[in-house]
Order: C-alpha cells, then sequence, then structure tokens
C-alpha cells in the first residue's frame, strides 16, 4: 500500500486535500469559498473541515471586517503533519528540475500522459547533451522506480514531425524558455 493511499485511509480523502492544500501554500490567506473551489471540495464539507483544524489550531481564521480567511498556523504540530502528509516530489517534476538546468533545453514536453510508473517525454532545443540527460533518466530511475522514456529533438525536427502528424494525441508543456 502507497503512503498516500494510507493516509487516505487514515484521513478522508476531503480532509487531506485541504490540508495539502494549506501545506502547499503556507504563507497565503484564503476565502472558505477559495478553498472549496481550489481544492474541489463541497462548500459545506469544507467548512466543517475548516472548523475542525482550526479547533486543532492547525488553521488561523483572520477576520478582515466581515469577512474571514483562513492560514495555515505555523507551529511544531503542523511542521509534523506536512512532513507526513505534504506530498513528495514526483519523478517527472524532478526530472523536469534537472533538466532545466542544460541550457541548450527550450521546451520540454509530455507526450500522452504520466502512468503511474512511466512518462514519454520530448526534450526540443539545439545540440541538446545527451550524455546528460540519460545520466537524469537513470537517476529518476534508481530515486523513484520511475522509467522516462526521452526524445531529443531540434525545434525544425519537432515542427516538421508535428505537421506531419508523428506526435498525435496529448501534448502537455512542462518547461518552456
Amino acid at each position: 500500500m502507497e503512503t498516500k493511499e494510507l493516509l487516505e485511509r487514515l484521513f478522508d480523502e476531503k480532509k487531506l486535500k485541504v490540508m495539502q492544500f494549506f501545506f502547499n501554500n503556507p504563507e497565503e490567506d484564503f476565502y472558505m469559498r477559495e478553498i472549496s473551489k481550489r481544492t474541489k471540495v463541497p462548500v459545506a464539507t469544507t467548512f466543517r473541515i475548516i472548523n475542525k483544524l482550526r479547533e486543532l489550531e492547525i488553521l488561523k481564521e483572520i477576520k478582515i471586517k466581515k469577512f474571514k480567511v483562513y492560514r495555515l498556523n505555523q507551529t511544531k504540530n503542523t511542521e509534523f503533519l506536512q512532513d507526513i502528509v505534504a506530498q513528495k516530489k514526483s519523478a517527472l517534476n524532478d526530472f523536469v528540475e534537472k533538466v532545466t538546468s542544460i541550457d541548450e533545453v527550450e521546451r520540454i514536453i509530455l507526450h500522452g500522459k504520466e502512468e503511474k510508473t512511466k512518462a514519454n517525454v520530448l526534450l526540443i532545443g539545439q545540440n541538446i547533451p545527451v550524455d546528460a540527460i540519460k545520466k537524469f533518466v537513470v537517476e529518476i530511475k534508481e530515486s523513484y522506480n520511475f522509467t522516462i522514456i526521452d526524445l531529443t529533438l531540434e525545434s525544425d525536427q519537432f515542427s516538421k514531425m508535428s505537421e506531419m502528424g508523428l506526435f498525435p494525441g496529448r501534448r502537455t508543456v512542462l518547461f518552456q524558455k
């Protein structure tokens, strides 16, 4: 059982979404409806979750005239919870972070969609050092047991191949200079 799955069984999925939302935005204030909309949790449920988190002193309520905004309360308890609940960096995000350090890479495109154990990635740029890319692919495989299938192309090659319909389906730009 994965840690995320275990957490979803301990807490319910909606509580987990709201808590992760605050852990990902620790310095920001949010209105109730904004939290509900961004986490895709119904407003009534969000209200109950936020009240419970306020009771436990995980969230602070700040009143601005007649409005209430909520913020993560930075305490030892929230730091402890954050270590448990916060989502770990995904393998694909880690790969993109590493590859963007290479100056020659102009664009990184996810071809299709990220699966549980693999992703197809197009790297577009001029004279991209293939050895460095392969090194990053191996590091990700060892760290996350996640396979990245990469294809390195120059900009004009990618344009021509796209025009020919060789890259059909879903494409998501992960990075662009």
